[in-house]
């Protein structure tokens, strides 16, 4: 009989699936514009002229949120047919503070592009890591959001079962250390300790993926800065939210032990792989990952967006264009747009995405820089926003200055200052005497 690590992984499907890059793009762009040149946008920029790449770059224009956002809104207050036919399953806001985020529309379709992206991934690190036992702690979906839903019924975001699929859930459910009621817990404080809770329980723990690293250190200094609390519930029990934690002798041995030493491998003795955000500004953090979880191996995420997939990890580490879920174009230093066969090597590219959630030709404003192929299929590596700083005309944007820090171990952060003579400080943690 199959466990759910081997059920995840056959349901999943290859590990790389194979696909000619150019011809692949190509068709699945055209299959996406003719699901959707009956829509408001598609009737607009003619979709069902389009029968090429040519035709559609110059029929639909390059875009930002601001330019699509009337048609969102429409899509908001229940409006059918506007960026894609048919209507949005959910909606999915962008991180960031409240009035600096969007709104992004996901259809059937573009949910099914995520899993296309996501479910080989998946699949691929239950193989490569020999995973077929043990748990996983997945944190895809924003704790302790409260549940919304737009004027016309919408819900706006979505449970992390739900991007990958009803057939998955049940096997995703059976590997997952902390259950999925934990993640509707409205205080930060209680969800933590439910969180802390499960992963301390769970000594069989294999992979660890969360988006940002960031995320993975608060986690691991409150398993620290909670041991009262902590050691309260593994002695005696404790209800969060209707639900019993009940007290677990074991789990509070290893816990006092780990406490004792600060080694997370007393706690998770087995754990394989920890995948997060490893790039650009996450690159500092998923250090002290590394010196946290000594010898455990860490995977870049890849580029995923609200918007959508852009890349993925494959069995070795390389983040490859999930070319099966979008059509990607690229502009490069001289602002030319180039396809994703036509990148070079060590050159850097502004994304522009299409998904089949209504983005046409949609700037993200994320900087990639192309570090070969694996195959057929271009590595990019995310190097930070196209915004910049601008003082005096220099505009200096997130890829540089991460460029410029990288060598600088510990905290570090340039201040721009506004005098009399304008420039930049540089800030960092003050090194110890030698």
């Amino acid at each position: 009989m199959l466990t759910p690590w081997q059920q995840l992984a056959d349901l999943s499907g290859p590990a790389s699936p194979t696909i000619d890059l150019a011809p692949g793009q190509q068709k699945w762009l055209l299959e996406c514009l003719s699901r959707n040149q009956s829509s408001v946008y598609g009737s607009a920029h003619h979709f069902s002229r389009i029968s090429t790449i040519a035709d559609f770059q110059r029929q639909v224009p390059i875009v930002s949120y601001e330019d699509i956002q009337p048609y969102i809104d429409d899509m908001e207050r229940g409006r059918q047919d506007c960026l894609f036919s048919g209507s949005p399953v959910a909606f999915e806001r962008t991180s960031g503070t409240h009035s600096g985020q969007k709104l992004v529309p996901y259809s059937a379709h573009s949910l099914s592009d995520f899993r296309r992206a996501i479910l080989p991934w998946l699949s691929g690190l239950a193989r490569h890591y020999k995973i077929e036992t043990g748990y996983a702690y997945w944190a895809i979906s924003p704790a302790t959001r409260q549940p919304e839903i737009t004027s016309a019924g919408v819900p706006i975001g979505l449970p992390d079962a739900a991007y990958l699929g009803d057939e998955m859930l049940p096997f995703f459910r059976d590997v997952s250390a902390v259950p999925a009621w934990a993640g509707t817990i409205e205080a930060v404080s209680d969800w933590q300790l439910a969180t802390l809770y499960y992963l301390i329980c769970s000594r069989e723990l294999v992979v660890i993926s969360v988006w940002s690293p960031t995320f993975l250190i608060a986690l691991t200094d409150a398993l620290v800065s909670r041991e009262n609390e902590i050691e309260t519930i593994l002695s005696n029990g404790l209800e969060i939210c209707g639900q019993s934690l009940a007290a677990n002798r074991s789990a509070l041995e290893r816990y006092q032990d780990f406490v004792a030493h600060y080694n997370v491998r007393i706690l998770w003795p087995d754990l394989k792989l920890i995948s997060c955000w490893a790039d650009a500004s996450s690159k500092p953090f998923t250090e002290q990952i590394r010196q946290l979880f000594s010898g455990v191996p860490i995977q870049s995420k890849g580029l995923l967006m609200t918007e959508g997939v852009v890349t993925t990890p494959d069995n070795l580490g390389n983040t490859v264009l999930a070319v099966n879920s979008g059509f990607y174009e690229f502009i490069d230093q001289n602002q030319k747009l180039k396809l994703a066969q036509e990148l070079q090597a060590g050159e850097e590219y502004e994304l522009i995405m299409t998904t089949s959630g209504g983005l046409y030709r949609y700037k993200t404003g994320d900087l990639v820089c192309c570090e070969g192929y694996a195959g057929d299929l271009p590595v990019l590596r995310f190097i930070g926003r196209k915004a910049s700083t601008d003082l005096v005309g220099e505009k200096i944007t997130e890829a540089f200055a991460n460029a410029c820090l990288d060598d600088i171990s510990g905290f570090r952060m340039l201040l721009p200052i506004a005098e009399k003579a304008p420039g930049y400080v540089l800030v960092l943690d003050k090194q110890p005497d030698t």
